[in-house]
């Protein structure tokens, strides 16, 4: 069941790639010239203006137990830089939050430019959840990673990140993505990610190889489908009896509909399968997400 979905992907990403081309509007970098606002790297032309998405580690971890399409989150950042006199680049800052009912946390981005084609970033986030019963904790992750402009479609990635957990279970993680603009609708990215657990007073050694996709296809100016996928390849346990951590052992298989109200607002609603915990079956949950991305 859990491989069920891979042919669907490839049956969505086969009919977008022969589907009839839709105008667009500014929405990813492509390749354009004549326009003020473009930067020229090596003969590729980038948009100053676009909005490129990091893949950060989820910012609160009570998100963890509810229906996700992905591991991670899309954080969007400008690639609008201005050079200035200093021999450094400048460091771009900006932030997320997240808030549910007894759980909230706060995010704070730096970003970077030291080549034209490469951009560094990091992030520090610090949460807390409170209940009834057992009170207050508090938890951080921290992230780095950088991003290369292959070419205005294609951009390949690295990073690394070590949660916290409260202090019980901390895991590292590292991964590698990649996006590829196959053409003027059609877009795809994935990662291969590698988690581990950090010293604990468990004594509990698990490790995970897991993997995910995603095809996400322009309808017109303001809807947009997308199709994901994820799973975990390889496990490993110290402990048979123990059961592997969840960010570890999430198969999932989904589809969505996008829509943007504005230039920096919009929904996304569609319906996931993930296993349940309890019957190890595979379960439809609903998903509902507010986007937002930075104005133009």
């Amino acid at each position: 069941m859990r491989h069920v979905y891979f042919p669907l992907l490839l049956l969505f990403i086969y009919s977008a790639i022969y589907a009839q081309d839709i105008p667009l509007k500014q929405d990813s970098l492509k390749l354009e010239t004549g326009r003020s606002t473009e930067m020229k790297i090596d003969s590729i032309t980038f948009d100053r203006n676009e909005a490129v998405p990091l893949r950060l580690p989820r910012l609160n971890p009570a998100e963890n137990l509810e229906p996700q399409f992905t591991p991670y989150e899309r954080h969007r950042i400008s690639l609008n830089r201005e050079r200035g006199s200093s021999l450094l680049p400048p460091v771009h800052w900006s932030g997320a939050a997240s808030d549910l009912i007894n759980a909230k946390s706060r995010t704070a981005v730096a970003t970077m430019l030291p080549a034209p084609r490469l951009l560094l970033y990091s992030s520090t986030t610090l949460g807390l959840v409170e209940t009834p019963y057992f009170g207050k904790a508090n938890y951080y992750n921290l992230n780095a990673g950088a991003q290369y402009f292959v070419s205005p479609g294609f951009t390949l990635g690295v990073s690394g990140s070590y949660h916290s957990d409260f202090g019980f279970l901390p895991h590292w993680s590292t991964g590698l993505d990649a996006s590829y603009q196959i053409n003027r609708n059609l877009m795809i990215d994935g990662g291969l990610s590698y988690m581990q657990t950090a010293g604990n007073m468990f004594g509990l050694k698990q490790s995970a190889v897991t993997m995910d996709l995603h095809g996400r296809y322009r309808l017109n100016d303001d809807w947009y489908m997308n199709a994901y996928g994820g799973m975990p390849v390889m496990q490993q346990n110290n402990r048979s009896a123990a059961p592997m951590m969840p960010m570890m052992n999430t198969p999932y298989y989904g589809g969505s509909v996008e829509h943007w109200f504005n230039s920096t607002t919009g929904v996304e609603a569609g319906v996931i399968w993930m296993r349940d915990m309890f019957s190890g079956k595979m379960r439809p949950q609903p998903k509902l997400e507010l986007l937002f991305r930075p104005g133009r």
